[in-house]
């Protein structure tokens, strides 16, 4: 039943964390935010938070649940080795999407190399998946993966 809370818990976080980056840099007035009226801010907010939670589902169950379950069964319980794998696997969606994008438009353009835009739009897409896999391994080890008082062997 844990390990369902579990799968529960790490769906819901990643647009949970869209939500908080949203809101965040909204308040800071940074990058595409900036003069941007709230009423589109969260017209986008409930957008991205919409798409990354079938994402965040799927990249838990095809890879997440089972990496944390490996890592408890070799004895990793502290949280900073499901974080590193949380961050990994939150930009993984985004770098294969941006690598294909990338490679097709080498291909298909037959330019030297992608500009700078470009690049630097596929990295912040990273960060922002790396963010929200984040806190998804944080709620997946909270709820799963975390040793409580009762379980502790004397």
């Amino acid at each position: 039943m844990r390990v369902a809370f579990g799968l529960i818990a790490a769906t819901c976080a990643t647009p949970i964390a869209v939500a908080t980056m949203f809101s965040v840099l909204y308040a800071l007035q940074i990058g595409w935010f900036e003069g941007k009226d709230w009423d589109l801010v969260l017209d986008n907010m409930k957008i991205y938070a919409t798409f990354s939670a079938p994402i965040a589902l799927f990249v838990t169950v095809a890879a997440g649940g089972p990496l944390a379950h490996r890592l408890k069964h070799l004895g990793h319980r502290g949280f900073l080795h499901h974080a590193l794998v949380g961050v990994i696997l939150g930009a993984a969606p985004f770098v294969l999407f941006d690598g294909y994008i990338i490679g097709t438009k080498l291909l298909l353009d037959v330019r030297p190399a992608p500009d700078t835009e470009t690049v630097m739009t596929a990295a912040r897409w990273a960060a922002l998946g790396s963010w929200c896999g984040f806190w998804s391994a944080w709620a997946h080890w909270l709820v799963v993966v975390r040793e409580r008082p009762s379980e502790r062997h004397p």
